[in-house]
């Protein structure tokens, strides 16, 4: 066969094998999901249970726990089939820098957190840093904001209130405190918290409602060890 004859035939023969690459890489994953750590979270949980109720008005009767281990086994396996299914195009994604590392709307996050940061001075804590939105009644404090606000430390905080960032957000105190420390010389304590805030449902924002937040994972440093 001639070459000219026989490039139409490599085309097509490329072209299924590009579309086939894609389809795999498409399929749905729960990249980084499959930890226990995140399952326990406030917004996976509070899903699971929706579920559990939806399925059991339906005349399939099961427990929150149960269905969550049943979701677990079988993620395992649907990740499992899914790593042997892309191994053979992993050089070819490997060429063209086309690994999908991340996910795009996974589910709403309903249960966000917000970080609060405070600065103890002359005997009494005072606030520094309110993650927007700052809700009526809160303190305006933007110390920092130019770099916290900004839209990839967005990115960064938001991980950093899960408990598998807390290496991170470990970091991230640390570095904060010695930039107080320089910055405010009678301070003696720098403290970081989250304050996990339930989204309001459709009728409470319409009667203005605001549900009530829960502060955790607080960490304070000692601004004399970075002075």
């Amino acid at each position: 066969m001639a070459p000219r004859g026989l490039w139409p035939h490599l085309r097509a023969v490329f072209v299924v094998f590009h579309l086939i690459a894609i389809g795999l890489m498409a399929i749905p994953a729960p990249s980084g999901g499959l930890k226990r750590t995140a399952w326990q979270d406030a917004t996976v949980q509070a899903e699971i249970a929706a579920w559990a109720d939806r399925l059991s008005a339906l005349g399939v009767s099961v427990t929150p726990d149960e269905l969550e281990k049943t979701l677990w086994r079988t993620a395992r396996q649907v990740m499992k089939s899914r790593r042997e299914a892309l191994a053979p195009f992993d050089p070819y994604y490997t060429l063209c820098g086309t690994h999908q590392s991340w996910r795009m709307f996974v589910a709403p996050y309903v249960t966000p957190s917000r970080l609060f940061i405070d600065l103890r001075e002359d005997g009494a804590w005072r606030p520094l840093y309110r993650q927007p939105p700052v809700l009526e009644g809160e303190p305006e404090a933007y110390w920092k904001g130019a770099l916290l606000d900004h839209t990839r430390m967005r990115s960064a905080l938001f991980r950093y209130s899960w408990p598998q960032y807390s290496g991170s957000y470990a970091r991230l105190t640390t570095w904060l405190a010695g930039q107080a420390a320089a910055e405010f010389p009678r301070a003696s304590r720098l403290r970081l918290r989250w304050q996990r805030r339930r989204t309001p449902s459709p009728k409470q924002a319409r009667r203005g409602e605001t549900p009530k937040g829960v502060f955790h994972s607080a960490i304070v440093r000692e601004l004399d060890e970075h002075r």
